[in-house]
């Protein structure tokens, strides 16, 4: 193996270039088998479901915070979809990501980190995860406006829902408190619901009948099944 090759491998895999040379060099072989023609590219979106329980803690764009059990969950939907993984082609997102978080490894762990820590795990890990941190946002940033290539715009406001129907996703729905998702032919819209008086369990087939346009929240009624005598 010539020495220039050795050299870079030494500079590629050392400390917290490791994650990033391994993830680059996955995409590099993804790329190639894609190029000729054994795995498929993949720009079809999946169907990303990601509930956000609810807490009855109204945020400005209209989303809720949960601090029940499925806290984690809902928590991890909402960092998520900000970076807009799975709003875009995950193999565009994951190149993007990749591309960036091994450049940004690369060009930190040689101009200022080596000198400062060692390469051993712990000083390694760290610096990983900031790392990580730091691609992500920018990832996000960069992937901010192929949005609208890939998703729909938003074409839903209370005149096209008031009559529709939605889900509770919410531990439950109350007068006073509730989530709902509304399905879309892109990402699901989460909701801030109240009822109409009952007290509606999570997974609740409901109807919207209301919309208080002050508070962004819409006001629902059980939806009987289609079994309910």
């Amino acid at each position: 193996m010539p020495d220039s090759m050795i050299d870079l491998a030494n500079r590629m895999f050392v400390g917290p270039l490791w994650p990033a040379s391994l993830l680059i060099c996955l995409l590099v072989v993804y790329t190639i088998l894609a190029l000729i023609g054994l795995v498929d590219f993949g720009f079809d979106l999946p169907d990303v479901d990601l509930d956000v329980p609810d807490a009855g803690i109204d945020l400005p764009d209209g989303e809720m915070v949960s601090v029940n059990a499925d806290f984690l969950q809902g928590l991890g939907g909402t960092v998520v979809r900000w970076t807009n993984f799975g709003r875009i082609p995950i193999v565009l997102w994951g190149g993007i990501f990749s591309v960036l978080f091994w450049g940004i490894s690369y060009w930190l762990w040689h101009t200022f980190d080596a000198a400062r820590y060692s390469p051993d795990w712990l000083p390694s890990i760290l610096l990983s995860i900031r790392n990580l941190v730091i691609a992500t946002g920018i990832t996000k940033a960069v992937t901010q406006p192929l949005l609208g290539y890939f998703v729909d715009p938003p074409s839903y406001d209370e005149n096209h829902m008031v009559g529709a129907s939605c889900e509770i996703t919410s531990h439950t729905a109350t007068p006073e408190f509730g989530q709902a998702k509304f399905r879309t032919n892109a990402a699901p819209l989460l909701l801030n619901v109240r009822t109409d008086g009952a007290h509606l369990p999570k997974g609740t087939e409901v109807r919207i009948i209301g919309f208080e346009k002050q508070k962004r929240i819409y006001i629902v009624t059980h939806l009987p099944s289609e079994n309910a005598s």
